[in-house]
C-alpha cells in the first residue's frame, strides 16, 4: 500500500476521512468534532472549523492530518496561483522521506484539480507543475530520501516518480500542448509506468484535444475499468456518441472486466517437482478496491498453474464493508491466521503478503505472487493425500485417504464453488474458487460430505446474525445475499496442515462428480 502524501488529506472527501477515524483502535476525543468538520459543505466555514479544532486540540494525534486538511483547503480557498504555490511551499517545507516525492506530486495535482484553473495563466501552471514533477523525480534519485524513506515504502519511490509523468501531461494538454503530453504518456508507459485511471483520463483528455474521439473513448474505457474519478461517465457519453446511444456500454464494460488485464503462460512443473502442490490462500472482499490487483492475479495463477503444483482457495470478509460471500468457513479460517485486512494472502500456511491496488497493478502483483509459488513448489511433500467427490441430489460425498498419519498435522477439507457472480464496491465481477464449507477430519478419516442445504442455511443464518449484532455496521441489511451453492462444477480441497506452524504439508483438489 502506499503511504498518503502529506498535502493530499486536504483533497479527501468526507467520506474517505470518516472511514480513516472510524479505523483506528482508540479515538481521541476530537474525532466527533472532525466528522462534525468535515460534514459542512462551506470550504470556508470547513476551515475556520478545523483551526478551532486544532486550535483546542494542540497536541492532538491527529495533528498531522489536521494541519494537512487545513493546508488543502487554504489551497482550495486561494484565489491566483500565486497564493497556491506559497501555501504549497510551507507544506512542502516540512517533508521528510517520501513526502519528498509524493508531495510535489500532491501540490501538482491541487493546482491541475483547482476550482479556479481556468483563470490561472496556462503557461505558468505548466511551468508550475514541470517544477514540480522536476522536485519530485530528483528527490526519488536521492539516497539520501531513500535512506530516510520507511524500508516498506522505499521500493514505491520510482513509482511515485513515474505517477509524476502523468501529472505533466495533464498539465500539457492544459496549456495546448496535447501531442506533447501523449509523448510524455507514452514515454511512462515504455518506462513500465503504471496505466491506471490517471493515465487513462490524461491520455483521453489529449486525444479529444487532437479530435480524435475514438482514440478517446478507449482511453475512457480504461479509466471506467479503474473505477477512476469521472471516467465511467464520460465512458458512457463516449459510447453513446459513437453508437447513437447508451444502451448496451455496461454489459460492454463488464464484458471487459471478465477479461483478465494480463496474459500469463502457462507455467509446467520442472525437474526437481517431487509432487508437491502449493496451498494459496486468498482473503478478499468485494468491497475492497485494493483487492482488484490480488483478485485478478490469482486468477492468473488460476489460469497459467495447473492444479497438480497449485491449489487456490478464496474465502470473503467484510472487509472494509459487508461481502454478501462471507460465511462461517471465511470467518473460521480468518480467526486462524489472525487475518485483519484484505487482501491477504497465505502460500502453504505460512508465506503472508498483503498489499494490492487496482486493476493496471494486477499484472505486476502475479509476478509477485507466481514467485511466491515458485519458491515453494519444488519442496518435499510432507503428506499423501488422495481426495475424489461425487454428488448425490443434496449431499456433496468426499472419498479421503490421508495415507499415514503426520504428527501434529490437521486435515481440512473444504467445499468450493470455482466461479460466483457479483458485482460489489470493487467491481469485480467473477470470484474464483470461493470456500463454500469447511470441514475438519479426524487422521483415521475415509470420507466425509457436505449437506449443501445445511451449509446455505448456516450461511444464510450467518448473514442475519452479522446484520443484527455487527457493531460496525449497524443497522446494515445485505441488498443481496451470496449464500446459494451451485449444484455443478463444485470442486472438493483437500489439505494437511501443521497445527503449530501452520505449515501446509500438501494439499489436493478434486472435481464433484
Amino acid at each position: 500500500m502506499r503511504p498518503l502524501p502529506s498535502l493530499l488529506y486536504g483533497a479527501l472527501s468526507a467520506a474517505i476521512l470518516s472511514a480513516a477515524l472510524l479505523a483506528q483502535p482508540a479515538q481521541p476525543p476530537e474525532v466527533k468534532e472532525l466528522q462534525a468538520a468535515q460534514a459542512l459543505a462551506d470550504p470556508a466555514a470547513r476551515l475556520r472549523e478545523l483551526e478551532r479544532i486544532l486550535a483546542a486540540h494542540p497536541a492532538s494525534t491527529l495533528k498531522p492530518m489536521i494541519e494537512s486538511q487545513i493546508a488543502g483547503l487554504r489551497v482550495t480557498l486561494a484565489p491566483t496561483l500565486e497564493e497556491i504555490l506559497a501555501i504549497q511551499q510551507k507544506a512542502l517545507a516540512a517533508a521528510s522521506g517520501s513526502g519528498f516525492v509524493t508531495g510535489p506530486g500532491s501540490a501538482a495535482r491541487q493546482i491541475l484539480d483547482h476550482p479556479k484553473l481556468a483563470s490561472f495563466d496556462k503557461g505558468k501552471v505548466l511551468a508550475a507543475v514541470q517544477a514540480y514533477r522536476d522536485q519530485g523525480r530528483k528527490a526519488a534519485a536521492d539516497p539520501a530520501v531513500a535512506a530516510a524513506t520507511e524500508e516498506r515504502t522505499r521500493e514505491y519511490l520510482p513509482m511515485m516518480a513515474g505517477d509524476l509523468e502523468v501529472l505533466l501531461a495533464r498539465a500539457q494538454t492544459h496549456a495546448g500542448e496535447p501531442a506533447k503530453a501523449l509523448a510524455t504518456l507514452e514515454a511512462y508507459a515504455k518506462a513500465d509506468g503504471v496505466a491506471g485511471g490517471a493515465y487513462h483520463l490524461a491520455r483521453a483528455d489529449a486525444f479529444e484535444a487532437l479530435k480524435r474521439p475514438k482514440d478517446a473513448y478507449e482511453a475512457l474505457v480504461g479509466a471506467a475499468l479503474e473505477n477512476h474519478r469521472e471516467g465511467h461517465k464520460r465512458a458512457k457519453e463516449a459510447y453513446g456518441r459513437l453508437q447513437g446511444k447508451e444502451e448496451g456500454f455496461e454489459a460492454m464494460l463488464d464484458a471487459r472486466r471478465k477479461e483478465l488485464p494480463f496474459h500469463p503462460s502457462p507455467v509446467k512443473p520442472g525437474p526437481a517437482w517431487k509432487g508437491k502442490a502449493v496451498l494459496a490462500e486468498l482473503f478478499t472482499g468485494s468491497e475492497c478496491p485494493p483487492c482488484v490487483a490480488a483478485d485478478l492475479a490469482v486468477d492468473g495463477l488460476l489460469e497459467s498453474h495447473p492444479p497438480a503444483t497449485l491449489v487456490v482457495l478464496e474465502y470473503h470478509l467484510p472487509i472494509p464493508g459487508p461481502d454478501p460471500m462471507m460465511n462461517p468457513a471465511s470467518k473460521q479460517r480468518q480467526e486462524y491466521y489472525g487475518v485483519n485486512s484484505t487482501p491477504t494472502l497465505f502460500f502453504d500456511g505460512q508465506d503472508k503478503l498483503t498489499g494490492g491496488g487496482g486493476r493496471s497493478l494486477a499484472a505486476a502483483k502475479y509476478k509477485q505472487v507466481a514467485a511466491k509459488v515458485a519458491a515453494r513448489v519444488d519442496a518435499e511433500p510432507g503428506a499423501v493425500l488422495k481426495l475424489a467427490g461425487t454428488r448425490k441430489g443434496e449431499v456433496v460425498e468426499a472419498t479421503v485417504d490421508l495415507g499415514t498419519p503426520v504428527p501434529d498435522a490437521t486435515y481440512h477439507l473444504a467445499l468450493v464453488q470455482p466461479a460466483q457472480e457479483h458485482k460489489g464496491g470493487n467491481k469485480v465481477l467473477v470470484h474464483k474458487m470461493v470456500v463454500r464449507d469447511l470441514l475438519t477430519l479426524a487422521p483415521a478419516a475415509r470420507a466425509a460430505a457436505f449437506d449443501l442445504a445445511a451449509s446455505e442455511k448456516a450461511t444464510d443464518a450467518y448473514l442475519t446474525d452479522f446484520e443484527k449484532t455487527s457493531t460496525r455496521f449497524k443497522g446494515f441489511t445485505f441488498p443481496v445475499r451470496r449464500h446459494a451453492i451451485a449444484r455443478e462444477g463444485l470442486k472438493l480441497v483437500l489439505w494437511a496442515q501443521d497445527k503449530i506452524s501452520h505449515r501446509v504439508l500438501q494439499a489436493v483438489q478434486a472435481d464433484v462428480k
